[in-house]
């Protein structure tokens, strides 16, 4: 995975990292990470950090486990602190579209979010590759993908990102 440069567009899709179940009486927007969760979310973040890979900006769902992920990876791998969207949370995919077309001449963004809108959009963004194949069985929790676009950002970006790495937890 290259270094994001300003001559393509690089999108970097994670989920948020394994969350605990609601404790009793829990909203599940406040549920945190789990043991698990921590681990998984460093394991990809420390992985991110060998390629050098650093985004320009960070767009994270305000929820707790994805407020956490994005925390972790920061910390470890670098790059600005995250700017929460509510809309990540509580909107579909459409919402996620919004903060790409939003930050499209930042060179490179990194959005924590949620299934099923992440799995969504990955597919509906992604031209076919290994990395189409390998999230053939869901996207797993801190998995994160990167695409490439040709800069400046299409107005049409269905299936013209491609897929330059995909991270996940060992």
């Amino acid at each position: 995975m290259a270094t994001d440069t300003g001559d393509v567009f690089r999108l970097h899709l994670m989920r948020h990292a394994h969350a605990a179940w609601p404790a009793a009486g829990t909203r599940d927007f406040d549920r945190p990470l789990d043991q698990r969760g921590r681990a998984e979310a460093l394991d990809v973040a420390r992985q991110a950090h060998a390629l050098g890979l650093q985004p320009r900006h960070v767009v994270a769902s305000p929820a707790q486990r994805c407020l956490e992920t994005a925390a972790i990876f920061t910390e470890v791998a670098g790059g600005p602190q995250p700017h929460f969207e509510g809309a990540l949370y509580s909107e579909g995919v459409e919402a996620y579209l919004a903060q790409i077309r939003q930050h499209r001449h930042e060179g490179s963004l990194l959005l924590v979010g949620h299934n099923p809108m992440i799995e969504g959009l990955a597919s509906m963004l992604m031209a076919s590759g290994p990395a189409e194949t390998a999230l053939a069985f869901g996207y797993p929790t801190a998995g994160l993908l990167s695409l490439e676009f040709a800069s400046p950002l299409p107005a049409d970006l269905l299936h013209k990102g491609k897929p330059i790495g995909l991270l996940t937890a060992s």
